[in-house]
């Protein structure tokens, strides 16, 4: 793997079966992915790191609930359950 290679994709290795670019990809197979998508895989759980220096090393924690968020609002509601039958 060449260093820019290191720096923006990733070897993950699938722990079930996926579609990959389209195609069919076994669950143990091997591949480099791009940073992003590996982290999802391996989030999800479709994935692990295939180099441990690659796994996370730390654990992020949410602030608290008091944190700035925005609020969010209903901005219309659901159209109405129409009942069939009767």
């Amino acid at each position: 793997m060449s260093d820019a290679t290191a720096k923006t994709h990733k070897g993950v290795r699938l722990t079930r079966s996926i579609v990959l670019n389209g195609e069919h990809a076994e669950k143990g197979s091997e591949h480099e992915v791009p940073n992003a998508l590996a982290q999802r895989l391996v989030g999800e759980g479709s994935a692990e790191h295939v180099d441990p220096q690659d796994a996370p090393t730390s654990v992020n924690r949410m602030a608290a609930p008091d944190n700035a968020d925005p609020v969010t609002k209903q901005v219309a509601p659901a159209a109405p359950k129409v009942k069939h039958g009767k």
